[in-house]
């Protein structure tokens, strides 16, 4: 079995495309914040703050789930040399 064929593999790669869809969708709170930001509406844009917050740290969590499980698959591939 091939390092790029390993479950182990199979997991980062899901990881980055939950990553991708992450960032993907903060640019879309982004605008819907400043599209809120011209409603007058303290509730309202109390609410697009706090959505943009929690996808942001989504995308910080993602971000270091993806870069450890790739730290361990390079761990993976220098201990079978």
């Amino acid at each position: 079995m091939s390092p790029l064929s390993s479950p182990g593999d199979r997991s980062t790669k899901e990881v980055s495309a939950l990553l991708r869809e992450a960032r993907s969708l903060l640019r879309r709170a982004d605008k819907l914040f400043a599209g809120v930001a011209a409603v007058d509406d303290a509730v309202t844009t109390g609410l697009a703050t706090e959505a943009r917050r929690a996808v942001e740290q989504l995308v910080h969590e993602l971000a270091r789930l993806e870069q450890r499980r790739e730290r361990r698959a390079r761990d993976a591939v220098r201990r079978r040399r």
